[in-house]
């Protein structure tokens, strides 16, 4: 189809069955239409899953912000000027990462809508109507969470629900109709939910959509509602506290926080949606670690280093860097000065001087300076897997979407929308990690808090433009032009 590619819609459900047998019962079903459109949760190439790879989903929210950079280092990392675009918002229409993430977020639509039309269609003996009402619904919510990322990032998109749509009726939809939809499909498809846990290994549910991710992905969707809509609803910061003190009931926060990016984190009680992550079982990939690390450093850890990516000052500044009152959090997140790895003394390439990473002498290019191969602090939230494979990028720990802590922060936020008092929430969120009270949180600190608890998560673009850090035609990101040449009565987005 014209957003996913042919090929993509001829794809049998799997490539060693026909589709009779694909589909042949109810077993059969639930493995094909319902639990392969999660393969597609995290990925092993560029632009492909939610997270974990590069030139998708994640770089387009994170490296578009004042939260992380990935520096220019001489003949590393300039890549055309890719990687300077998306830092100075000068990206266009025909990037190709901005198709391929369309791609991929377009192409589990349609998985979703094919697994839809076969429960639909199911009428054999073994016929299990509750099963497949269930089904259906957790195809939907599943959709829905996809549609919440389309519109989040391109704001106008074609609703398409079935795959019997011929290509030139599809139109755009605002992003108040997609909004609508998403919340709609939602709530609609919650009630049939499994009210389980999507982040245990032993769980039927593991990876999967249950009732809680579901009510996670709906909170954000009212949390940016004026964001989406271009109106405020005071009653859905209601609904966001409503949710939160739902989740609360299943969720902690862990005492510790690392447990949560520890390489047995399919235990923590804080953690609500994961792309499992396994050697020799899953093929997600998380490529963050590899991608950040000086090569000599990495090489102590027995991977490749790619030199990349690194803190920018304005983190370094939420974070307080260097001051009497810098965040506990930045020795749990960051590498930076003198690098050791266990009892070893890491060193620079001459192998005499000690290898330390300068945090403030990070810029978009730091070519020809002294601090070319150093400058930057560097990730250091996911506990490393020493028998981790493919380069290091396939481990133990899952790679982790949504978390109590952003629950926490989401009813935090919404109660100062309303003109309450979050001081309970914040105190949680700095408590676990020793960190000062702060006496009356403001927006304002509740932004930088969550700048500070979710670093590195994926998050920044998101909350900078709700909290308006973020303003002009950049918020969204434009439709691809591939897609306008295709439908040329498509407007683009404003100032593209």
């Amino acid at each position: 189809m014209m957003m996913t590619g042919c090929s993509f819609l001829k794809e049998e459900p799997s490539s060693a069955l026909t589709e009779a047998q694909a589909f042949s019962s109810m077993t059969a079903l639930r493995n094909n239409a319902v639990l392969s459109v999660y393969m597609y949760l995290g990925g092993n190439a560029d632009s492909q899953g939610l997270q974990g790879t590069g030139r998708g989903v994640y770089d387009l929210n994170s490296l578009t912000t004042d939260e992380q950079i990935i520096p220019t280092r001489g003949g590393d990392w300039y890549d055309g000027g890719y990687w300077q675009d998306l830092h100075n918002h000068a990206w266009t229409a025909d990037d190709r990462s901005i198709r391929d993430t369309w791609d991929y977020l377009f192409k589990v639509v349609m998985l979703t809508n094919s697994g839809i039309a076969h429960i639909e269609a199911y009428d054999k003996a073994d016929k299990d109507s509750a099963l497949l009402a269930e089904y259906k619904a957790e195809l939907r919510a599943v959709r829905a969470m996809y549609y919440w990322y389309l519109l989040d990032l391109y704001g106008r998109v074609p609703i398409v629900t079935r795959m019997d749509i011929p290509t030139d009726s599809v139109q755009l939809a605002s992003r108040k109709e997609v909004y609508a939809f998403a919340v709609n499909e939602l709530r609609e498809a919650m009630p049939l939910l499994a009210w389980d846990y999507a982040n245990r290994p032993l769980g039927e549910y593991y990876g999967r959509m249950t009732y809680y991710v579901a009510s996670f992905v709906l909170m954000k969707l009212y949390l940016n509602h004026a964001v989406y809509t271009g109106e405020e609803q005071p009653a859905l910061y209601d609904s966001i506290v409503n949710y939160a003190d739902i989740l609360a009931n299943n969720y902690e926060l862990e005492e510790d926080l690392q447990v949560n990016f520890s390489l047995n984190n399919d235990q923590s009680q804080e953690n609500i949606y994961v792309i499992p992550r396994e050697v020799g079982k899953y093929a997600a990939q998380y490529k963050y670690e590899q991608r950040t690390l000086h090569y000599n450093h990495a090489a102590a850890l027995g991977i490749g280093g790619e030199n990349g990516t690194s803190a920018t000052l304005e983190t370094l500044d939420a974070f307080g860097y260097n001051t009497d009152h810098q965040d506990p959090r930045f020795d749990m997140y960051f590498y930076y000065d003198t690098v050791w790895v266990g009892k070893q003394m890491i060193y620079r390439e001459d192998g005499k001087t000690p290898l330390v990473y300068e945090p403030d002498k990070v810029a978009m290019d730091v070519s020809g300076t002294p601090y070319e191969k150093t400058a930057g602090a560097r990730l250091n939230k996911y506990e490393h897997d020493p028998n981790g494979i493919q380069d290091g990028n396939v481990g133990r720990n899952d790679i982790v979407l949504f978390r109590y802590a952003d629950v926490v922060l989401m009813k935090a936020e919404a109660k100062v929308r309303k003109g309450e008092s979050a001081y309970a929430e914040i105190k949680d969120i700095r408590d676990r990690v020793g960190a000062d009270e702060i006496a009356s949180p403001t927006l304002e600190d509740i932004y930088y808090e969550r700048w500070r608890e979710l670093m590195w998560e994926g998050w920044h673009r998101n909350d900078m433009i709700r909290f308006g850090h973020w303003t002009g035609h950049t918020t969204v990101f434009p439709i691809p032009q591939d897609m306008r040449y295709i439908h040329k009565d498509w407007e683009q987005n404003e100032g593209y």
